[in-house]
């Protein structure tokens, strides 16, 4: 391995030479504001235990995340478990005092209400979390899907929902937020968080002016959310220079998915534009597509733009990728971005001839800097030089010299073994393997009729229950299936 003479600037030009161009960045102002535990645990066939999301908000907590959003404690005991193991480990000093937590409810007392009861429950106080309090955004949401609460809302009866105009619901949409925050504020809630859910799909104009009664009632921070993942860099600029020129005195953040591949890039418009809190998740998991993934966003942002966060400790975002993936069972794939399996090995003998000489040939990220581990993978499109390097760093194993006959047919012996393996099964038996236990994770329908039947079993007398036909699945099986 090599170190260069020149600096690296004379040698290839670095991605910052053109992206430090724009407006500079101040990394001071970046907050990660980390939704594994909410957002990423409702992806499909994911699920937690209390103890299991303290595990990952300890290490957020270590990597440096600003923010983590714990989602709605008052829907299930494992929920308000989960943040009250937090809230103690904040008092504890398992988890740094500067890492905010955030809480959600919909934008009305009731929920407000129950979630302020909730914490005060525990043993803590409303004032030690960040109330996220959203609605929708979109006229679809708001006829669609909020339409006949709105309606009722204002004494209307909701049959005439149809016949309604969009007008109406986004004017009872906007009461309905005032009302909520001015009544959060009444009962001593400080810190107000306002979202607004298919923010993206939203007229700029109409989405300002929700935001504006959030703000006015005492919202201080705001999250504009891409729900369908349906941004485009352009479209993105558009949003956020809006936002950001409407609502200057307000803290902003974005909240990016993936549907397209396209949250990351989304994400750092959003920072160049105003956004600078950056909603993410480990792995990128979330629903359907995923979320802004925490390693791309971190990575992109350090090396392409020349923007790293203090006190970011980057050497860990391999290890919380394990640590992820083994809690939740869901792999990120062998190329992933700056933590995949696959992004620090090399096989193709001019690659392992390239990073033999200086790892900076081929790789853009120094593997150590994010916790990667190098490797090289010996196979079809194996080299001689890298077989060569081996053999000699074990050269006390062998009793002559490593000849360069015995390298090439080391090299020759290597790619037959690798190539008779394409005629084995072992490849479509690994990958069928994985979709089993990834559907496994869940619980299939034919599982769900026979928990009906089962628990409607239950209910009936005991006579007719005994002359059950022989077969019958028990709720204990379908656990153990």
């Amino acid at each position: 391995m090599i170190q260069p003479k020149e600096n690296w600037h004379e040698l290839f030009v670095d991605p910052r030479h053109y992206t430090q161009r724009n407006q500079p960045i101040d990394p001071a102002l970046i907050k990660i504001y980390d939704t594994t535990l909410r957002d990423g645990e409702q992806m499909p066939r994911v699920a937690m235990s209390p103890q299991q999301k303290y595990v990952i908000a300890r290490e957020l907590s270590a990597i440096g995340c600003h923010i983590i959003d714990m989602g709605f404690p008052a829907v299930s005991a494992t929920e308000r478990e989960a943040l009250q193991l937090v809230l103690r480990g904040k008092h504890k000093g398992e988890i740094r005092e500067d890492l905010e937590i955030l809480v959600m409810c919909r934008a009305t007392p009731s929920d407000i209400d129950t979630t302020v009861e909730t914490i005060e429950e525990l043993g803590f106080d409303a004032s030690e979390v960040t109330f996220l309090i959203f609605t929708s955004a979109s006229n679809l949401h708001c006829k669609y899907k909020l339409g006949s609460m709105l309606m009722e809302r204002q004494g209307r009866d909701s049959a005439g929902l149809a016949e309604t105009g969009l007008e109406f619901f986004h004017q009872a949409n906007k009461e309905m937020v005032s009302d909520a925050i001015l009544y959060a504020r009444s009962r001593g809630i400080t810190s107000i968080e306002f979202g607004t859910e298919d923010a993206s799909r939203t007229p700029v104009d109409q989405l300002i002016d929700l935001v504006r009664v959030a703000v006015k009632a005492g919202a201080k921070r705001y999250i504009f959310p891409d729900t369908t993942g349906s941004l485009t860099p352009e479209s993105t600029k558009l949003y956020c220079q809006a936002l950001t020129q409407s609502f200057p005195e307000i803290d902003r953040a974005s909240h990016f998915h993936n549907d397209f591949d396209l949250a990351t890039i989304n994400s750092i418009t959003g920072v160049l534009n105003g956004f600078y809190i950056i909603s993410t998740s480990v792995n990128g998991i979330g629903e359907r597509a995923g979320n802004t993934p925490l390693h791309s966003v971190l990575a992109a942002l350090k090396y392409l733009y020349g923007v790293e966060i203090p006190n970011f400790q980057y050497d860990r975002l391999c290890h919380i990728k394990r640590v992820v993936e083994e809690i939740t069972g869901i792999p990120v794939s062998a190329q992933e971005p700056v933590v995949g399996h696959n992004v620090y090995s090399h096989e193709s003998g001019i690659h392992t001839h390239g990073v033999s000489i200086c790892r900076r040939m081929y790789e853009p990220i120094p593997f150590e800097e994010v916790g990667g581990t190098a490797r090289f993978v010996y196979g079809k499109h194996s080299g001689s030089n890298a077989v060569a390097n081996l053999l000699s760093q074990h050269s006390v194993l062998f009793d002559c010299d490593i000849s360069r006959e015995l390298v090439l047919s080391v090299v020759a012996e290597i790619k037959r073994i690798r190539e008779a393996r394409i005629y084995s099964e072992e490849t479509r038996d690994s990958i069928r393997s994985y979709y089993n236990k990834l559907n496994a994770l869940g619980i299939p329908e034919a599982d769900v009729i026979a928990i009906a039947s089962n628990l409607l079993r239950e209910q009936e007398p005991d006579d007719i229950r005994d002359s059950e036909p022989v077969g019958t699945m028990t709720m204990r099986q379908v656990a153990n299936r």
